[in-house]
């Protein structure tokens, strides 16, 4: 059992990242080999921010160089284009995978996107009421919901990421587009775009401004102690606190409330959207 994944689809698993942090991308692949190895055989690091004609080795990875001032999607997008695939899963080096992958739950859920042509699938679950479009992995896309296009963790077809990556764009800016048109409330189902209602690859992002999450690396030092995660920081613990109840209240609160919490509060938030 497991020994199957993917016999029949192409995939990779592409990880952009900046050199500065690949002591991060490091410790993501420690982590893999044990929560999912199948998939280490389909990775391929893509890499910028590093000093010229200096070469990067990450084990038997394949490993992309881009231009050291390259975005983190055109990394996605150089990556693309030296390994062809039928579907691809994209993760931030800091969106841990924490728990053991089930292959089959994998398998199914890729041969459901390539079969009912979706090109985009937000990874991380996210609180919605929009709820049209829904069938076992996943629901359709509502142009209005924050951050429904999420670069932290997602998979996408090869059209997908040739249009939105193609032109040098950042990962702020790709977020920002999505945030500016859900700001518009036009309510429009994307026919080829979902997120998953389960975090069936059980992602836990843990880089913050640079440091760790200091609730998630415990977590992570605490059940795999046979890991050496990175020397960074830690948030502070006011920080973690703001974070955890900017999480639980923004699914819920007005547009206009929400609004004067970031002019209020601007540090704790990344857009004024």
């Amino acid at each position: 059992m497991g020994k199957k994944i993917m016999a029949d689809i192409n995939y990779k698993i592409i990880l952009p990242t900046n050199v500065k942090y690949l002591d991060i991308t490091h410790n993501f692949i420690e982590l893999l080999k044990i929560t999912w190895p199948e998939a280490i055989k389909n990775l391929v690091i893509s890499v910028t921010g590093q000093e010229k004609d200096k070469s990067i080795s990450i084990g038997n990875i394949p490993v992309v160089l881009n231009e050291s001032t390259s975005s983190l999607p055109t990394c996605i997008y150089n990556a693309v284009q030296n390994n062809p695939a039928e579907y691809y899963l994209i993760f931030l080096g800091d969106a841990f995978i924490s728990k053991r992958i089930d292959n089959r739950e994998v398998d199914s859920l890729l041969k459901r996107l390539i079969e009912n042509s979706i090109n985009y699938c937000r990874l991380l679950p996210q609180f919605s009421l929009y709820r049209k479009g829904i069938v076992k992995e996943y629901r359709k896309l509502n142009s209005d919901e924050r951050y429904g296009h999420s670069f932290v963790a997602f998979g996408a077809s090869s059209e997908f990421i040739k249009s939105e990556f193609a032109n040098g764009i950042t990962d702020r800016q790709f977020e920002l587009n999505y945030l500016e048109l859900a700001s518009k409330k036009k309510n429009i189902y994307f026919p080829d775009r979902v997120v998953l209602r389960q975090n069936m690859f059980h992602i836990l992002p843990s880089i913050q401004k640079g440091k760790w999450d200091r609730i998630n690396i415990l977590y992570l030092k605490r059940k795999y102690p046979q890991i050496n995660f990175s020397n960074r920081g830690v948030i502070s613990l006011k920080y973690e606190s703001i974070l955890l109840i900017r999480k639980a209240i923004l699914p819920f609160i007005s547009d206009s409330l929400r609004l004067r919490l970031k002019a209020n509060k601007r540090k704790y938030f990344d857009t004024d959207l």
